[in-house]
């Protein structure tokens, strides 16, 4: 099929629900408004704000390939096989494939493959952990200068030394934090813990403190733990301590947990990584 005069997509293909995908001759899937949409002869419908073809009845929602939505608003989007359930909007954005339930605004920001549910916002940010929220402000490449947010979790039930992971979870894509190369960061993090019970713990006790600190990553990724504190907000009982460790090669920024002897306790922390990294080699 032709452009239609003064319009820059087309028609590409018609999805199994029959909405109708559009490319502008380099990007293909996207999605049209109401005036393209009507301009081609198809039916738009302003509840789902798809362009459609034709409307399917389902009597069982597994037979629509819902899992393999994704919806891309602005042009010139590179979207890498494996992007599900996303919604790209802006220009110039990036998913790096096996990407999943994330959501991408702003201007040439990116999400690193095999990373879901993350989030990210502005201009030049790079989403490269789990669930990471990330706030862009420019730069020369994406990921330079940005803020992000990152959940880490774990439980413990004695006193092993345990790694906290991102969303709790040992084997995804970025068990830890990853400061980028070549850059300065600072580090802020909120950690509480909380006794669930166990032989000698009490249900309810707790603990809750903050981490300030700043970590040099050179070229070769050797980290430098710059500067360090801990303040105390709260605690009542016994539950363990908290420390950073960046000595071990590229581990990232681990946070490791000591908990206490027949004591259950859940740990959990939001990490806030101001990050000002750049392309001179450090």
């Amino acid at each position: 099929m032709n452009y239609k005069k003064g319009f820059k997509i087309k028609p590409y293909e018609i999805q199994v629900d029959g909405s109708v995908r559009f490319t502008d001759g380099t990007t293909n899937k996207l999605f049209a408004n109401q005036i393209t949409c009507e301009a081609y002869g198809y039916k738009y419908d302003s509840v789902s704000g798809a362009c459609k073809a034709y409307d399917v009845q389902y009597s069982n929602l597994q037979d629509v390939e819902k899992k393999n939505f994704s919806q891309l608003i602005g042009s010139k989007h590179t979207i890498s096989e494996g992007t599900s359930d996303t919604l790209v909007s802006g220009i110039k954005n990036k998913t790096f494939g096996n990407n999943e339930n994330c959501f991408i605004t702003g201007e040439e920001n990116t999400i690193d493959r095999d990373i879901k549910n993350a989030t990210v916002l502005g201009k030049m940010g790079k989403a490269s952990h789990e669930g990471e929220v990330t706030i862009a402000g420019g730069g020369d490449e994406a990921g330079f200068l940005q803020h992000s947010e990152i959940q880490i979790s774990n439980k413990t039930t004695d006193a092993t030394v345990t790694a906290l992971y991102v969303q709790g979870d040992e084997d995804g894509a970025t068990g830890h934090v990853y400061p980028p190369s070549n850059s300065i960061c600072i580090y802020e993090m909120y950690l509480s813990v909380i006794c669930t019970g166990g032989a000698d713990g009490t249900a309810g006790h707790y603990k809750t403190e903050k981490h300030l600190g700043s970590i040099l990553k050179d070229n070769s990724n050797t980290q430098t733990l710059v500067s360090s504190s801990i303040t105390a907000i709260s605690s009542a009982g016994n539950t363990g301590t908290a420390a950073i460790d960046v000595t071990a090669g590229d581990t990232g920024m681990v946070v490791n947990v000591t908990g206490a002897a027949n004591r259950n306790l859940q740990w959990s922390a939001t990490v806030h990584l101001y990050i000002n990294k750049t392309a001179t080699t450090i």
